[in-house]
This record gives C-alpha cells, structure tokens and sequence, in this order.
C-alpha cells in the first residue's frame, strides 16, 4: 500500500467506462466504482464522469477510506463492455482538493480510463 501512497508519476488508477445513449441522452458508466454521468453530448457526459470518478478517488485517498472506493457495477453492465472490440484509452490528472497531510498527497496523480463507446463503433452491442 505504501507505493500507493507515496504520489509519483508511474502511480495511477485505471477504470473501464461503457458510454452510449439511451433516451436522447448519452450515459457514461464507470465500471469499477458503479458511478454514472449523463450529457447532452458523448463528450459531456465522458467529462462528467471523470469528474466524479476523480472526486471519489481524491476523497477515499484523502480520508484512508479505500475499503469502500470499489463498487463494481452489475453483471449485464460488464458483459455490455466485455462485447467492446476496442476501446480508447485517456489519462486524466487528478488534483486533490483535500489538505495534504505531512505534506504527503495520498491521492494518485493519474485516472486512466478505458472507454468503450458503441456509438462510435468501437464497441459492438
């Protein structure tokens, strides 16, 4: 757990999100920690979501809560992604907005994202 929480630029987390529409809207579903976002656009919903993926990493990093980040999201969610033939990864940095203690941020610097999207055909359904 200590090269978790020593921050360094090889440190990261890496989440699948399974992206498409449903009701005119676009969902975007992160996998590991069950957490969705919706957006008028597949880029505003992708945006969304990293934003509170990121928050719940920062806060469960932050406050030595790591036993309750991982929620996976159900069976039929997965096997939506595992039809995925392709998916595109994007790296996000993670600020931390929690008070670093002894000067140590325990929050990783990077979110890596796997992203299915089938409306951009890289993910048969």
């Amino acid at each position: 757990m200590a090269e978790l929480i020593q921050k360094s630029n090889k440190t990261s987390i890496t989440v699948n999100v399974l992206t498409k529409k449903e009701d005119g809207m676009f969902v975007a579903h992160c996998l590991e920690l069950d957490i969705v976002a919706v957006g008028t656009t597949i880029d505003d919903a992708q945006r969304e979501l990293v934003s509170l993926v990121c928050a719940q990493i920062d806060s469960a990093f932050s406050n030595d809560n790591l036993d309750n980040l991982f929620h996976p999201a159900p069976p039929e969610v997965w096997q939506e992604l595992f039809k995925c033939k392709e998916q595109i990864e994007r790296k996000y940095e993670i600020r931390s907005e929690f008070k670093k203690k002894n000067d140590i941020e325990k929050t990783p610097p990077w979110l890596i994202t796997n992203i299915c999207n089938p409306e951009a055909n890289l993910c048969h359904a």
